[in-house]
């Protein structure tokens, strides 16, 4: 949201800049503050964007905006950008590339129903549609190859923190010292007090990822959709005050009495 917060922003003063009048200025001012607002309450963002195909339908929106008005994709096409890179960063490669596709389409639809013949398009205009096209291609193909370097982290995450803690390398000082720091766990007592506050279901995945089950392995075995897992996971992190997933399975491991 922050990458689209300034895209929007920087957009909106070069609009300005280049001649496009009250309408740009309105438009960017709308695509700014509601940037703005997905950053200062970032929850409501995730709640409206992350389910599957919302960001289609916003970029489907976008695209709409410029068939309508050629403003948007001749003074904003960067926020068009912004939206497929958003994408990549929250959905699956597969709603990326529709996201991509969409936007795509809804510039060259623009351009095509605001007077640029084909002559045009493989003329003077190529390097336009092509530059474009491209800056598309390339944020959804970033965004998801971000993804991935993030996921593969997490996953050797536990491995990295125990070589820190063998006397391996840190990015800092400090995180080595914090790493190497005893983490204290409540009592059996505790922990089970703690846990007492689980729903069934939310208890039994936090089972299954004790026994090193990943989110999408338990959202198979239990024949239901990842987002459902992490919402549970989320709510028990919630009710035990655990800060992390990590610290979440060290409490059941200390209050499991199974």
């Amino acid at each position: 949201m922050t990458i689209v917060m300034v895209v929007a922003g920087t957009a909106c003063v070069f609009a300005v800049a280049a001649g496009g009048g009250l309408s740009a200025l309105v438009e960017g001012l709308v695509f700014t503050g509601l940037a703005i607002a997905g950053v200062a309450r970032i929850d409501v963002a995730m709640r409206v964007l992350r389910p599957t195909g919302r960001m289609v339908i916003l970029a489907g929106l976008f695209a709409a905006g410029g068939l309508l008005d050629f403003g948007l994709q001749s003074y904003f096409a960067e926020v068009a950008v912004a939206i497929v890179c958003l994408s990549a960063l929250i959905c699956g490669a597969r709603w990326v590339l529709l996201c991509f596709v969409v936007s795509a389409a809804g510039f060259l639809g623009a351009l095509a129903m605001h007077g640029r013949t084909l002559d045009w398009f493989v003329g003077d205009g190529r390097y336009v549609v092509a530059g474009q096209l491209v800056n598309l291609a390339a944020n959804a193909a970033g965004g998801l190859l971000i993804v991935k370097l993030l996921r593969r982290f997490v996953a050797d995450r536990p491995r990295l923190l125990e070589a820190v803690r063998g006397g391996g390398p840190s990015l800092t000082p400090q995180l080595a010292l914090a790493a190497r720091q005893p983490v204290a766990l409540p009592s059996a007592a505790d922990a089970r007090r703690l846990l007492a506050a689980l729903t069934p279901a939310e208890r039994d995945v936090v089972k299954r990822l004790a026994k090193d089950r990943t989110p999408k392995q338990v959202a198979r075995d239990l024949g239901i959709e990842k987002s459902k897992v992490d919402s549970r996971i989320r709510s028990a992190k919630g009710k035990t005050g655990a800060p992390t997933t990590g610290r979440l399975l060290a409490l059941y491991a200390a209050g499991d009495d199974s």
